[in-house]
């Protein structure tokens, strides 16, 4: 995955040491810096019109989409969310109704978690583009570098959803008749559980571009292993669907769920795994057998 590739290398290259910098550039996905008594959570997310909008979706559900994904950044950092602002490059083909109903979206997930919206920035472009800024505040964040052998391994919620819906959508399938439109469409960031979560957990992360980066990138930078079990993940909601080796596919590999997966000593959610001695992330299968789960999932690329 390119991507990471490149965050590496911006890390590389823009990292400074400063005691008010307390998670700088590629080490997490939110920077954190200490003002005065405060640790900042800082985050940024963009967006565009050929690889992240489904055929279908609605003017409010692009501008919600926009603060959603920068949300659930903060979330899995542990963040209070406070503040927010985009930039917005538009097309001669958005008219002022539709970039009203785009702000619209943006506004009214904004005022469910108390975010201010405080500014931005439009321009024009040959396709439709936004970026967001979102800064929160954590009195306890959390990173992805924290895990301890012996922490459970859980997620907030059930996975594969909006990967599955997207299939459908792309074979033909209705928005309206595909399984869980509102997971594509409208994915709500888990703001709240964040907080909760920050206050007893080890490492966390959202579940963006699938639950096997998220791990691994949790097992890397915190050096250890982890193990996930077949007998504990849940596959109901997706066997309706598809067949099992499918629907296990889903649950490991697809991105855009937004869930949150942590580790800690306390699980209040669904358990899926354990931190263990080692390296890498393992499925252990029924049999007591171990495959290794791949670092792949969504790539903008």
């Amino acid at each position: 995955m390119r991507e990471f590739y490149l965050i590496e290398m911006a890390r590389s290259m823009l990292k400074i040491e400063r005691e008010d910098i307390l998670v700088g550039v590629g080490e997490d996905d939110c920077a954190v810096v200490r003002v005065g008594d405060v640790n900042l959570v800082l985050t940024t997310d963009c967006l565009h019109e050929k690889t992240d909008f489904p055929a279908g979706i609605e003017a409010e559900e692009i501008g919600r989409l926009a603060l959603a994904v920068n949300l659930s950044d903060l979330a899995g950092c542990g963040a209070k969310p406070l503040f927010f602002l985009y930039t917005i490059t538009i097309t001669d083909e958005i008219d002022d109704r539709t970039f009203e109903r785009i702000l619209k979206g943006m506004r009214d997930l904004a005022d469910r978690y108390g975010v201010a919206i405080v500014g931005g920035d439009t321009d024009f472009g040959d396709e439709l583009h936004i970026s967001g800024f979102a800064i929160g505040v954590a009195e306890r964040f959390v990173t992805q570098s924290g895990a301890r052998v012996g922490d459970y391994v859980c997620i907030t919620g059930s996975l594969g959803k909006a990967q599955l819906s997207l299939d459908q959508l792309l074979s033909g399938i209705d928005r309206n008749e595909i399984a869980y439109p509102e997971a594509l469409f409208k994915p709500e960031p888990k703001v709240w559980e964040g907080i909760q979560i920050a206050r007893y957990a080890n490492a966390m992360t959202d579940i963006s571009d699938s639950l096997a980066v998220s791990l691994n990138l949790i097992a890397e930078k915190s050096k250890v292993g982890i193990e996930i079990y077949e007998d504990l993940i849940p596959l109901d909601h997706l066997l309706s669907y598809v067949d099992y080796d499918k629907a296990l596919e889903l649950f490991l590999y697809a991105g855009g769920d937004y869930e949150l997966v942590y580790t800690s000593r306390r699980c209040s959610h669904i358990k899926i795994g354990r931190v263990v001695e080692g390296r890498g992330v393992w499925l252990v299968r029924r049999d007591g057998s171990r495959e290794k789960v791949e670092f792949r999932g969504y790539s903008h690329f």
